[in-house]
């Protein structure tokens, strides 16, 4: 790669990094529930953008599969609580 792409990379790491510092930060002081719920959604955001960084440095496919894994988890994660959560709050 290139010396400019490099910095690019660099730059990357460095914000995803620091976004999951961020996000780890408002998981531990956040009180509720819903709040938890997003930021552990954010975190595997984050760690979805990070397997396909390592898979842009490393031009290795298997970092994808893993990306691919933590999104279908957290989709239905997210499904799974977003049903439960509306059935918690049944208004009759």
């Amino acid at each position: 790669m290139t010396e400019a792409a490099d910095a690019i990379l660099i730059v990357v790491e460095v914000l995803l990094g620091a976004s999951l510092l961020t996000t780890l930060f408002h998981l531990l002081r956040v009180r509720t529930l819903i709040g938890r719920i997003v930021a552990l959604e954010v975190i595997a955001a984050i760690t979805v953008g990070g397997a396909a960084l390592i898979t842009m440095v490393n031009a290795e496919t298997a970092a994808i599969d893993v990306a691919l894994a933590v999104g279908l988890v957290s989709f239905t994660g997210t499904v799974a609580f977003a049903a439960f959560f509306e059935g918690w709050h049944i208004d009759d």
